[in-house]
This record gives structure tokens, C-alpha cells and sequence, in this order.
């Protein structure tokens, strides 16, 4: 069965996570930048922000499991201020297949996650 969550990322949460991965890059956490210099309409979500709440989904979703294997990209931003839900949905007895979508509904991010084999 399919599992989901919803988060509204903020510029505390992004700043934050810019000071844990010591990411410097402005887009995360200056906003006067983010929309004048690069045009965006808000502060950018981290990609390996959001790998890791897709991970930290499939271990809500699977605890007694340990990923072997995790592959994500993302091909679409999303932004600051605009809730996202991370979903996934099991594929055979190993395999996960996860995405991030906005709040208008389109994809932001695909991953799939292949979880150790029970011995």
C-alpha cells in the first residue's frame, strides 16, 4: 500500500539545512537574491533535502527494513512557502518507488529505494 506526507518547507528549515551541509550557495537562504539576481519566485528547497525526507519516509514506512540501494533526481524546484507531499509506493518485496510532487500536483523529484533482502 501507497504512504505519503506532507511538509511546508520554510527559510528557517532551509537555512538550517544550508548550515548542517555547510551548502553556502545563496538560493537556499538569501530571498532579496533568490528572486532578483536568479528570478525564482521563492528561497529553493535543497535536492538532498528532499532524498533525505523521501528516506526518512521509507523508514517510517518500512522500519524493520534497511535500504541497500537509493537513487533520486529532480527535475522540477520547488520553493519555500509551498507544501510538497513526499509519497511512496512498494514495487515487488525489495523495492520502493518514491516522489516528491507540489502543490499543484506536478512531479519534483523521483527516487527509488531497494530495501536489503530479509535472510
Amino acid at each position: 500500500s501507497s504512504f505519503s506526507r506532507t511538509w511546508m518547507p520554510d527559510a528557517v528549515l532551509l537555512f538550517r539545512y544550508s548550515a548542517l551541509t555547510f551548502n553556502g550557495h545563496r538560493i537556499h537562504y538569501d530571498r532579496r537574491y533568490v528572486t532578483e539576481e536568479e528570478g525564482y519566485p521563492g528561497l529553493v528547497v535543497h535536492g538532498p533535502l528532499l532524498a533525505t525526507l523521501l528516506l526518512d519516509l521509507v523508514r517510517e514506512a518500512r522500519p524493520q527494513r534497511r535500504v541497500q540501494r537509493f537513487a533520486f533526481r529532480a527535475p522540477r524546484p520547488l520553493f519555500d512557502g509551498v507544501a510538497f507531499t513526499a509519497c511512496g509506493e512498494p514495487e515487488g518485496d525489495d523495492g520502493i518507488r518514491l516522489w516528491t510532487r507540489d502543490a499543484d500536483g506536478a512531479m519534483t523529484m523521483t527516487a527509488t529505494a531497494t530495501l536489503e533482502t530479509y535472510r
